[in-house]
């Protein structure tokens, strides 16, 4: 499979999915919120922490469907290394963050906390897209995923 078909195929798969992982990144959301306006009950962190994994399986399945579109081993450990930084940056904000708001920490470190996590990965994100080229030409970088580059 080219570049160009594997953007598209790519593309499409992130279509027939992005109603499901909008709606649990809303989810997602607004357990984190009424997780912080009722203080940690667990009649919201429970279903925090269930909304969540619905999210990081949907990333997870994504993951492995873009894996499956090349044969070299060192472009798949970048495709893994990418959705894993994706995953630890929904983590960052939908646990970490809630927590160290109930614990009282500063405000000046909770936007450091976001700001840095989402810095991070913007940063790691670039480097293994760059990368990507290096090992399959053929494969296309997050960045080549958008309605743009889709050619029918």
């Amino acid at each position: 499979m080219n570049k160009q078909e594997r953007i598209n195929t790519i593309y499409r798969y992130q279509q027939r999915w992005l109603f499901l992982r909008m709606g649990l990144a809303g989810l997602t959301g607004m357990f984190v919120f009424l997780a912080l306006q009722s203080e940690g009950a667990s009649k919201y962190t429970i279903p925090l922490v269930v909304t969540l994994m619905g999210m990081l399986f949907a990333i997870g399945k994504e993951r492995r469907f873009v894996k499956k579109l090349t044969t070299v081993e060192q472009a798949k450990r970048i495709i893994d290394w990418q959705y894993v930084s994706e995953m630890g940056l929904f983590v960052l904000l939908a646990i970490l963050f809630p927590l160290l708001v109930l614990n009282n920490w500063p405000v000046w470190s909770l936007v450091i906390v976001f700001l840095s996590g989402v810095i991070c990965l913007h940063f790691v994100q670039k480097t293994l897209d760059r990368q990507i080229p290096q090992y399959d030409a053929e494969q296309p970088m997050r960045r080549e995923i958008k309605l743009d580059f889709v050619k029918d």
